[in-house]
């Protein structure tokens, strides 16, 4: 039976729709298309405005004739956290288990108010040892309830739910990359993708998409834009990247001038806001070659809406190593709906990138490009579910479960009166699997006992180890980290600390540099409340412009597995009162 589920993506200026077949390979897409999100209905992946969201939705399936209820949510929001990770070499249904006794050792927070899914990438071997690498990727649970809440107020079932680091990069996996980046040019994200022999190996979620440069086209009133829409638009049909606009001859030439110079200023700028994804494709790359240590070679593919901006092929295709490359859709996605297949056609015949230097003008029409991402979400989602989702799903496969013993019962009575023989042969393979299942969970309470004694064995050294921390131990795995994260043009002049304190002196060539440290500094988890009071402009005799300034951070609090959040001073002074009440 085929069963068919909405797929949405609910971005701050534009809503995706497509409806698929659920969880098929080369998935029938029956439709796609893309409507205006109500204005401040979206935030950061969150719906505000339940309400008219809600309406404007249902609209929209009803125009497209759309009556199918189950739907499945791409996320996109810098709340969602990621992490690649390694485990021990286990079998699928171990996986669980290893992933919630590592929880705190994966990620820096409070995850008991997060929904914790995983992805299997690839398999390595290190030291000699077979180990699984997954992607995890934590939700906040109010953002998931949000979805559901909404989902009830538009009449639709919630399905499951995709990230936007997921979808696209599965349904290109399925089909036909073997080694490839991927880089997804979103809304409100960028995603480097790293695939080797079908396998996602490494990926980058940066919170910076294409909104940037909408908000930049709307801030310059050169260009007399007022909306996001116009400003897409724009991007569509004006080449920033390497054209210069020329003003009208006027006849005060002063004035002239004056409105050339504003003009190719306001194109430096989004010229250079458009090539922060370029800095973020390569950063990526960088980085996963210095964790192989070896380079990498494969092809480029451009996706997502922000690939379709004139001159982001030419762009790529010039300064980035790899070959890049069209997609070609038909191998991946099969569209059932004429206007579909005539915008693909549309795009193929007009091209994308034919040599360097000769770019060809990308249609506005919408295309399949934009679509993967939730065309994907359906096809091989990361089945984050709330946990009230989850508990009524377990209960749910309870009762079925419950029935199917009950009609096992049934026929095994049945044969059981045919003939004691039967019984005896039935009882022994039951008992028989028994036996083979106690064997098997054995080791359960063994270690379960060993992990109690060791754990009644550590507490003289965790207190001894409680008294005398303090934060400056985490200097050197601070060193460590800014090393990874601080960009090349940045300078560290001197760094001084406290228990508590960290002040870093730093000098910059350019100040988009701080900007791309402190998106960096996402990275960094040792540190928070960062703080940049002041920054110095300095000009020397020839002309270079440097930035000097000062970072002022505090330590990351240092928290021992079991406490909620405990300051180093915090478990210090907890420990002085106790030693003072058995003084006395």
């Amino acid at each position: 039976m085929v069963r068919k589920v909405i797929s949405i993506e609910a971005g701050v200026w534009w809503t995706k729709v497509s409806l698929v077949e659920y969880r098929k390979k080369n998935p029938p897409v029956y439709q796609a298309f893309a409507f205006r999100t109500p204005e401040n209905a979206v935030e950061d992946g969150y719906i505000r405005d339940k309400d008219s969201f809600a309406n404007a939705l249902k609209e929209e399936l009803r125009r497209h004739n759309i009556r199918e209820k189950e739907v499945v949510f791409t996320l996109s929001s810098s709340k969602v956290v990621t992490r690649e990770v390694l485990i021990p070499f286990v079998k699928d249904n171990k996986i669980r288990g290893i992933i919630d006794a590592q929880m705190r050792d994966y990620f820096p927070m409070d995850v008991s108010s997060y929904t914790v899914s995983y992805s299997k990438m690839d398999v390595e071997e290190v030291d000699g040892k077979k180990q699984i690498k997954l992607l995890l990727v934590a939700i906040p649970d109010n953002l998931l309830n949000n979805y559901c809440t909404f989902a009830d107020l538009a009449g639709l079932k919630v399905e499951t739910f995709d990230y936007i680091g997921n979808g696209t990069v599965q349904l290109m996996c399925d089909s036909f990359l073997q080694n490839a980046v991927v880089v997804q040019l979103e809304e409100q994200a960028t995603v480097i993708s790293i695939l080797e022999n079908k396998k996602l190996v490494f990926q980058r979620v940066t919170p910076y998409g294409y909104g940037a440069t909408l908000s930049a086209i709307i801030d310059h009133p050169v260009l007399g834009i007022k909306d996001e829409y116009e400003a897409f638009d724009f991007l569509l049909s004006h080449n920033v990247l390497y054209n210069r606009p020329v003003v009208q001859k006027m006849e005060d030439e002063e004035e002239m001038k004056h409105q050339q110079a504003m003009a190719d200023e306001t194109y430096d700028d989004l010229a250079e806001s458009l090539r922060y994804h370029l800095r973020i494709a390569n950063t990526a790359i960088e980085y996963y070659q210095n964790q192989v240590k070896r380079e990498f070679t494969g092809n480029l593919y451009l996706v997502g809406d922000g690939s379709r901006f004139a001159g982001m092929h030419k762009l790529f295709a010039q300064e980035m190593p790899l070959p890049i490359q069209d997609i070609n859709f038909a191998s991946i996605i099969d569209l059932k709906s004429e206007s579909q297949k005539a915008a693909v056609a549309q795009t193929q015949s007009q091209g994308t990138y034919e040599a360097p230097g000769q770019v060809k003008e990308r249609p506005k029409a919408a295309t399949p490009v934009g679509f993967l991402s939730v065309i994907g979400a359906a096809v091989h989602p990361i089945d984050a579910k709330p946990k009230e989702m989850r508990e009524a799903d377990v209960k749910k496969n309870g009762l079925r479960n419950s029935y199917v013993i009950l009609a096992g019962a049934a026929l095994i009575s049945v044969l059981l009166i045919l003939g004691s023989s039967v019984r005896l042969l039935v009882a022994t393979a039951q008992h028989n699997k028994l036996q083979k299942r106690i064997q098997e969970l054995s080791y359960v309470q063994d270690t379960y006992d060993e992990s109690a004694k060791v754990q009644q064995e550590e507490k003289t050294y965790e207190n001894i180890d409680r008294a005398t921390l303090c934060n400056n131990e985490q200097l050197l795995p601070l060193i460590n980290q800014l090393e990874e994260q601080l960009p090349r043009d940045i300078h560290v002049e001197s760094i001084q600390t406290d228990n508590s304190m960290v002040v870093l002196n730093m000098v910059a060539d350019k100040k988009v540099t701080v900007g791309q440290m402190l998106l960096n500094f996402q990275e960094v988890t040792l540190l928070q409340n960062l703080d940049i009071p002041q920054m110095t402009e300095t000009v020397d005799d020839v002309g270079n412009t440097t930035w000097t300034y000062t970072l002022n951070a505090t330590y990351t609090p240092i928290t021992y597995e079991g406490d909620e959040t405990e300051s180093v001073e915090d478990t210090t002074e907890e420990t002085t009162e106790g030693e003072a009440e058995t003084n006395e």
